[in-house]
């Protein structure tokens, strides 16, 4: 078969050749417009996402190509035209039925910045939630605080496609902290992994803000408190005395039977680094003589049922007017 057009021979009645001469192989818009928030950075493509200017061109680029149905593309590329700064140059390759074609192009891109509707709502201070951290009769420690920022920086990596999950401001107070959230699902979420972790107790509660397209806006508060206590403080639950194994399961060890225990409301007799150490003196087989570390008087205690013998280290306590003998073995 020959060309129709130049009479070459060809498998075509129009070889590729002559139909690249009569047709619009590829098309793309002269001028490409991209939007960026002026305040994170994000670029808008289906939505706002993180993004380098090059891919930002090309999504926008690639979505305005028009290429001719049968135009195979073996390679399409795009780069900056020299210095110029928003100009770039396209190339395209590829076979139109049985001829190789190339084209060319320049296209400028203009870029928009606005802020995108995650960064205007918390430059507004949106909120829908606040996640309020205490702690049960005590005050936040440093690695506490530490700590809980991790979670929450790590929660609001993990819902980076989120456009409300964003922190609004935090208010540091004499009882704790309050961190003002802008969805309320992020707020349900952490308080959640706190407990988890810290054995913390949540509550939460919700108000009416305002309306909202014709309907009533709620805010919610989800308290989060962490324990008054720390793995190896020793505390009084139910009349019995144990030592804290582990504050987020809130289990401990029962000071006179070595037993594992669950509690269920300690309350803290000492802290582990005011334990005071000291030696057996004697043992009979209800108590013990020790050493007070205070006054160096020997002072009897009831004897623990673990394993005990004269020379052996306990850790001491003074709790209403009792002497408390903590095993060693109950705190290492």
């Amino acid at each position: 078969m020959k060309c129709a057009s130049c009479g070459r021979d060809s498998e075509y009645s129009v070889c590729g050749r002559c139909l690249a001469e009569r047709v619009e192989i590829i098309f793309h818009p002269p001028v490409i417009e991209i939007t960026k928030c002026s305040r994170c950075g994000d670029f808008r493509l289906d939505k706002w996402t993180p993004a380098t200017l090059e891919e930002a061109v090309e999504h926008h680029l690639f979505r305005n190509l028009s290429i001719h149905e049968e135009f195979q593309v073996d390679d399409i590329h795009f780069e900056p035209v020299g210095d110029e700064i928003g100009r770039y140059r396209l190339y395209v390759s590829g076979m139109l039925r049985d001829y190789h074609v190339t084209r060319e192009g320049t296209f400028e891109v203009r870029l928009r910045k606005v802020a995108c509707e995650r960064c205007s709502r918390q430059a507004g201070g949106y909120y829908e939630a606040i996640l309020q951290i205490r702690a049960d009769r005590r005050e936040l420690r440093d690695d506490e605080i530490e700590r809980i920022s991790e979670i929450v920086e790590n929660a609001i990596v993990r819902e980076r496609n989120n456009p409300m999950a964003f922190i609004s401001k935090i208010e540091v107070r004499k009882e704790g902290i309050d961190i003002y959230l802008g969805d309320k699902n992020l707020g349900q979420k952490l308080s959640r992994i706190i407990s988890r972790e810290t054995g913390a107790e949540t509550k939460e509660s919700s108000k009416i803000a305002g309306r909202e397209d014709g309907r009533d806006f709620h805010r919610f508060t989800y308290l989060v408190r962490l324990p008054g206590f720390f793995r190896g403080d020793l505390v009084e639950d139910g009349g019995v005395v144990a030592v804290v194994r582990d504050a987020a399961r809130r289990t401990g060890y029962n000071v006179m039977t070595g037993k594992q225990m669950k509690l269920k409301n300690p309350k803290v007799i000492a802290r582990r680094e005011d334990l005071k150490e000291s030696s057996v003196l004697n043992a009979d087989a209800t108590t013990i003589e020790i050493l007070d570390p205070d006054t160096f008087e020997t002072v009897t205690a009831e004897k623990p049922g673990l394993r005990i013998e004269v020379g052996d280290t306990v850790y001491v306590v003074k709790h209403n007017d009792r002497i408390i003998a903590v095993h060693r073995e109950l705190l290492e």
